[in-house]
């Protein structure tokens, strides 16, 4: 008796789970795979207006943009780029593709990209002292009685326990006194005593503090390598070792350390209009001392997104590598603004709690924060140019802006506002059309209840000649189930009965 009722609830059970399954609406399905961030018309638009928008309400002189995405063929990357204003305030020539910026603190991700070459060639390592590149009459700190040492990797995640510039800096002034720009004059060896002569502000790789002077010793340390004969009265060779490292085999031209040029956009002040050159072509050179254009932009981040040449160089390959993590940043600090708090003293900071990840010179986004899916920044200025690149790895996408004017907090964040309306395209889901249901075979039929045991009469006609009954199908099935439930409750009931 208790089989009978088991049996009887595991086909009604399994009868109505089908008349849902067929009866449940067809609902929005998420993407099976990695969406595709193409360029289509509608995107184009989009990001066409958000650029011209842009332009107007921060009324920037000339803007140039480059957006590089997945090819539409599925093979290969589309760069699409876009422009406006003008080289100069007031003047006539149109920016375009060609047009030079400063990129200020972008020149980092550069560095970077020869550090990772050089750890891949073996000829240096992430977790190698600094002392160990430090002419021979230069101590370099260290922390604590353990005397923890200053590494690479330190200086290439901002963990170095260094200010962002060094105390002596002003020396790059020669004569003129609290000159404008120190950085030309600013050699070697100054950098080095002024290391040397520095107490770190905490133990290295706990704190995250943005440093142009760990930046600049890092440029310096690796032009060494490359060019170890260079002397320390000169500027390090640092372009010539990225040429060698990449530059050249991107066919990067346009990318190089300040110099004038006809094709170099004019920088300027929000608040003094004409701002002088950056001019950071010496020891700050690795911090900062690079002009570059849309076209070489969208090449470089091309290959930072896997976009390679089968023949593609180990410069050019180990670039991607700068995106993995190397660090996990917990507690960001930056400098009080006050005179009254020198740069040299732990106590002139305000450090607070954060969440992000620090690859070789890129800040990482794992939590997909403000744009969707995880990313990669990195930004720039200098007192007349912003430059600002966003890249989301796992989509093949990346935005580099570049113009013309200093930046300001608000107007910043272009670049990332515009991966974020591609991410939100390439992730819309895609409706699946409603699927037609199938009719469900009706099951081959249990013997009948003998007309004994139920009091009624077997379907003789089904008995005989074996066809399905009336209503085959989810309907017939749950009229069987509900039959052979009535039958065996009669049968229970029967045999109750005569005891």
């Amino acid at each position: 008796m208790r089989a009978t009722r088991t049996l009887t609830a595991a086909l009604l059970t399994a009868a109505t789970m089908t008349a849902l399954s067929v009866a449940a609406p067809a609902t929005a399905s998420e993407p099976q795979s990695t969406p595709a961030a193409v360029m289509t018309p509608e995107l184009h638009a989009t990001l066409e207006t958000m650029v011209h928008d842009y332009q107007k309400q921060h009324t920037i002189v000339g803007l140039a943009v480059s957006v590089t995405t997945p090819s539409a063929s599925g093979s290969g990357r589309d760069v699409t780029t876009f422009t406006t204003g003008t080289l100069e305030l007031d003047g006539e020539e149109r920016v375009d593709t060609t047009t030079q910026f400063e990129l200020g603190s972008e020149t980092k991700v550069f560095t970077a990209d020869l550090l990772a070459l050089l750890v891949a060639e073996g000829r240096v390592s992430l977790d190698d002292e600094v002392q160990k590149y430090a002419p021979a009459d230069i101590v370099v700190p260290t922390w604590g009685e353990e005397r923890k040492p200053l590494t690479l990797r330190d200086l290439a995640t901002h963990q170095a326990g260094l200010p962002d510039y060094p105390e002596n800096f002003d020396l790059g002034c020669g004569s003129d006194k609290g000159c404008q720009n120190p950085r030309p004059g600013y050699e070697q060896m100054m950098m080095w005593h002024a290391l040397q002569n520095h107490k770190l502000l905490w133990e290295p790789g706990t704190k995250w503090l943005y440093s142009n002077f760990g930046f600049g010793l890092l440029g310096m340390i690796l032009s060494d390598v490359v060019t170890p004969d260079v002397p320390k009265k000169q500027p390090p060779a640092y372009q010539p070792a990225l040429e060698g490292a990449f530059l050249d085999a991107l066919g990067m031209s346009s990318t190089m350390l300040e110099t004038p040029s006809a094709r170099l956009a004019t920088p300027y002040s929000p608040e003094n209009g004409y701002a002088f050159p950056w001019d950071n072509t010496n020891a700050f050179s690795g911090a900062g001392g690079l002009i570059s254009d849309a076209d070489d932009m969208g090449t470089f981040v091309a290959a930072h997104l896997g976009y390679l040449s089968t023949d593609a160089p180990l410069g050019v390959t180990e670039m991607a590598t700068t995106l993995k993590t190397q660090r996990d940043i917990s507690e960001s600090c930056s400098l009080k603004p006050s005179p009254n708090h020198p740069p040299a003293d732990p106590a002139s900071y305000d450090c607070k709690k954060v969440d992000f990840q620090m690859g070789l010179g890129w800040q990482l986004h794992a939590d997909g924060r403000n744009v969707g899916v995880p990313w990669a920044f990195k930004d720039g200025g200098t007192n007349g140019s912003s430059t600002e690149t966003s890249l989301a790895p796992g989509l093949g996408v990346g935005v580099t802006t570049l113009y013309n004017q200093a930046r300001s907090t608000e107007s910043q964040q272009l670049a990332t506002s515009m991966l974020a309306a591609i991410v939100a395209e390439a992730l819309k889901p895609v409706p699946t059309p409603t699927p037609t249901p199938a009719p469900s075979p009706a099951p081959a039929p249990g013997p009948a209840p003998s007309p004994a045991d139920s009091g009624a009469a077997a379907p003789s006609s089904l008995a005989a000649t074996g066809q399905e009954p009336a209503g085959a199908g989810v309907v017939g099935l749950l009229a069987m189930v509900l039959a052979a439930g009535g039958a065996a409750l009669l049968v229970g009931r029967g045999r109750r009965a005569r005891r």
